[in-house]
């Protein structure tokens, strides 16, 4: 699982939001290996007057997921973020950064269970590849 959220200036249309998006979410399913069900992205938009001039152009994308994500994988995913914004926003596209904030399952409550408590989690593996050492 991961939940993708970007923080980005507001003003732009939907259309180009929705190309981030996309984009993004693309980027967290192939480099964690996940299926589009358990890749989650939001946008949250800052207003101009809530930025200084440094970070006004930038995007900036948190990304809370469990624990023991490689870089590889990781790597995929900053990628896919810089490229998305690139296409969405062109000339406005402005620096990129992605933060991974990982997580243990004991520290993540899913529709009222913290996850060892999660009724069936135990047999839940979406798979392995780039995403993390083990699931």
């Amino acid at each position: 699982m991961s939940i993708a959220i970007a923080y980005i200036p507001s003003g732009y249309t939907p259309e180009q939001k929705k190309i981030m998006i996309e984009g993004t979410k693309k980027g967290c399913m192939e480099g964690m290996n996940l299926p589009a069900q358990f890749a989650y992205v939001m946008v949250h938009e800052i207003s101009p007057e809530n930025m200084d001039e440094m970070t006004y152009g930038m995007k900036c994308l948190f990304i809370y997921t469990t624990h023991g994500k490689r870089p590889q994988g990781k790597n995929i995913i900053a990628k896919a973020f810089d490229d998305a914004c690139a296409a969405a926003f062109g000339d406005e596209k402005g620096q990129t950064y992605v933060i991974f904030k990982e997580h243990h399952d004991e520290n993540v409550g899913d529709n009222g269970f913290l996850r060892p408590f999660s009724p069936g989690y135990a047999n839940f593996n979406p798979g392995t590849a780039l995403g993390s050492e083990k699931k």
